[in-house]
């Protein structure tokens, strides 16, 4: 089988480096259907896959992942598959401070191509926002950042959004934030992704 190192793993959805990607889903089966090929995918290519969540999601990963046949004793030990408690990634003393887990990524980034590997896939179960523990603005400001930072870079991103667990309002800044959505089992190019650029032209309410 010849390599394909951009093939998402899900459909034949292919994205190309630099991709932030969001997935939304309404349980944990459909969760799962799209983000287990997507790192399998990544296991294969020999690439670096990290994963972001809370516990009850990393369980599932790892059950659905051994299930796929993966060695996680061996995958974690190598460094090839990171699982990092979302707690750990997204929050700093308790609180989200959104320039400090982009350097936590960028930190991440930076070890993957001193370790050797020639692409990075992550992804990140959002779902400790439940409950909107965090300024819509400012958790928007940071999607739309971390968006402008992949540029270039030979990483794809997935942030992964149950919609049972968020208001609207959190949906919707995922799909002003993300150039590709993944809509329960529909893969599209998002009609609703703003530029920075565009965000940048609008009036300002005060």
């Amino acid at each position: 089988m010849m390599a394909d190192a951009t093939a998402f793993g899900y459909g034949d959805l292919h994205f190309t480096w630099g991709d932030h990607i969001c997935t939304i889903f309404e349980n944990r089966g459909q969760q799962m259907s799209v983000m287990v090929p997507f790192m399998v995918q990544g296991i294969q290519e020999g690439q670096r896959c990290v994963w972001a969540s809370p516990e009850p999601a990393a369980a599932a990963f790892r059950e659905e992942l051994m299930k796929a046949g993966a060695d996680l004793p061996t995958l974690e030990a190598s460094g090839q598959l990171i699982i990092i408690p979302a707690v750990d990634y997204y929050l700093h003393d308790g609180v989200f401070e959104p320039e400090k887990t982009l350097e936590l990524a960028e930190l991440l980034y930076e070890d993957s191509v001193r370790s050797g590997y020639t692409g990075i896939r992550a992804t990140g179960d959002v779902s400790w926002l439940e409950g909107d523990p965090v300024d819509l603005e400012l958790w928007e400001g940071y999607e739309r950042t971390f968006t402008e930072r992949l540029r270039g870079k030979r990483v794809v991103t997935v942030c992964q959004y149950d919609q049972r667990r968020f208001s609207g309002a959190y949906v919707v800044a995922a799909l002003h934030t993300h150039p590709i959505v993944i809509l329960g089992e529909t893969v599209c190019r998002n009609p609703f992704f703003v530029e920075e650029e565009a965000m940048a032209e609008r009036p300002q309410i005060h």
